[in-house]
C-alpha cells in the first residue's frame, strides 16, 4: 500500500465536500449524502490488493466476531490467542448475529461479548486485551451503526499507516467494519479487511455473515478497502474422537471439546469448523490457496456482478484440513505444557 493513496483519498474527500452544498455542520462529520457521493465516485484503480505477510512477520489485528453464534468462532478465537508470535492483538469486538439461538437478535452482541471474555478466562488471559461491544445491523445504506466497537476500530486504524496497516479479521456480519469505514473513510488506507464468507462463488454472495447485514456486506465489496475474502472452510470437519484429546490440554482444551455437547449439530462428524480456517490461514499462509481476482458488485438478491468497477481483491479458496488441525492441536498442547 502506498502513501499516494492516502493523499489522493484525502484530497478527493475534501474536494467532494467543498464542491457540493452537502457540507456537514461543524463537529458532525460527513453527512449521509456525502458518504453516498464518495462511494459512488471511487476509482477502482485505487483499491490496493493486500499481500499476506510472510510467516515470520507479525500482524496487528482486531478480531470482530459473533463469538456466541457458533462453536467455530470459539475455536477460532482460541487459535488466535494461542498464536501471539504471529498476531499482535489490539482487541476484540463482539459482533451481532441473529438465528434460532436464545441469545440471538438484540441479545447477540452481549452474548458474544461475554463469550469472548469466557474464552480469555479459560486461557488464563483475562483482561489482557480490550473487549468491546459492536453495533446492531445497519438501518440505511450509507449510515454507520454506532458503537464503542466501531469507535475502537477507527481509533486503532487512525494510529496505523499504509506501511503498517491494522488487520480487521471479520468472523461475523460486516456491520462494525462497514460502519467504521462510513464514519471515517480515511481508515481505508490504514486497514486490511480479512472477512469470512464461504460464498457460492462466483454466482452468489450467500452466507450467514452476509445475510446478517446485507447493507454492510455491500459497503465492503463496493468500497476501496483492501479486502481479503476467505471463501472456504466448509470441509474443516472434526470428528468428536479427534477433539476428545483436547480434554487433556488444560482448561481451555477441555472447554473447547465440551462446548460440542451444547448441540448435536456441533457433534456431527460433518460439522465444519469454518472460522478456524481464517485464523489458520493468517497464522500460516502456506496452509491455504490464494488468488487475486476481480471484486464483484453485490446485488440486493446477493448475485455477484463482475463488471470491472470495484478493483481487485485477494481470495482464499482452499485450506488444508489436516494441517489446520495439526496447527491447532500443537498450539493447545503448548499452552497446556506451560
Amino acid at each position: 500500500m502506498c502513501k499516494c493513496k492516502t493523499i489522493f483519498l484525502t484530497l478527493f474527500i475534501l474536494s467532494t465536500l467543498c464542491s457540493s452544498s452537502l457540507l456537514a455542520d461543524e463537529g458532525q462529520g460527513i453527512t449521509y449524502r456525502q458518504r453516498k457521493q464518495i462511494i459512488s465516485k471511487l476509482d477502482p484503480k485505487m483499491r490496493q490488493v493486500p499481500k499476506i505477510p510472510s510467516k515470520g512477520e507479525r500482524l496487528r489485528v482486531i478480531f470482530d466476531t459473533d463469538a456466541k453464534n457458533e462453536i467455530d468462532d470459539v475455536w477460532a478465537i482460541s487459535l488466535a490467542i494461542l498464536s501471539l508470535e504471529r498476531f499482535k492483538i489490539e482487541g476484540f469486538v463482539a459482533a451481532n448475529f441473529d438465528n434460532d439461538r436464545p441469545e440471538a437478535g438484540p441479545d447477540g452482541i452481549e452474548a458474544s461479548f461475554k463469550e469472548i471474555k469466557t474464552i480469555l478466562s479459560k486461557a488464563g488471559l483475562t483482561g489482557k486485551w480490550p473487549v468491546l461491544r459492536g453495533s446492531a445491523p445497519m438501518r440505511y445504506k450509507y449510515e454507520p451503526s454506532e458503537s464503542e466497537g466501531v469507535d475502537f476500530i477507527i481509533k486503532k486504524a487512525m494510529e496505523s499507516t499504509p506501511q503498517d496497516p491494522l488487520w480487521i479479521v471479520g468472523l461475523g456480519a460486516a456491520t462494525d467494519i462497514a460502519s467504521a469505514y462510513l464514519k471515517e473513510p480515511r481508515i481505508a488506507d490504514r486497514i486490511v479487511v480479512f472477512w469470512h464468507f464461504r460464498t457460492l462463488w462466483p454466482e452468489k454472495c450467500w452466507n450467514f455473515n452476509v445475510i446478517g447485514d446485507v447493507r454492510a456486506a455491500r459497503i465492503v465489496f463496493h468500497s476501496d478497502l483492501a479486502f481479503v475474502l476467505f471463501d472456504t472452510g466448509t470441509h474443516l470437519y472434526c470428528p468428536i474422537e479427534e477433539s476428545e484429546k483436547f480434554r487433556s490440554y488444560g482448561e481451555l482444551g477441555k472447554y473447547l471439546h465440551e462446548y460440542r455437547y451444547q448441540s448435536s449439530y456441533y457433534q456431527s462428524p460433518t460439522k465444519g469448523f469454518y472460522d478456524l480456517g481464517d485464523i489458520a490461514a493468517l497464522a500460516d499462509p502456506n496452509l491455504a490457496s490464494w488468488e487475486v481476482t476481480a471484486c464483484p458488485e453485490v446485488d440486493w438478491d446477493l448475485s455477484y456482478k463482475f463488471n470491472g468497477t470495484k478493483g481487485s481483491i485477494l481470495r482464499c479458496y482452499d485450506i488444508d484440513r489436516d494441517a489446520t488441525y495439526a496447527l491447532f492441536t500443537k498450539k493447545l498442547k503448548t499452552l497446556a505444557d506451560k
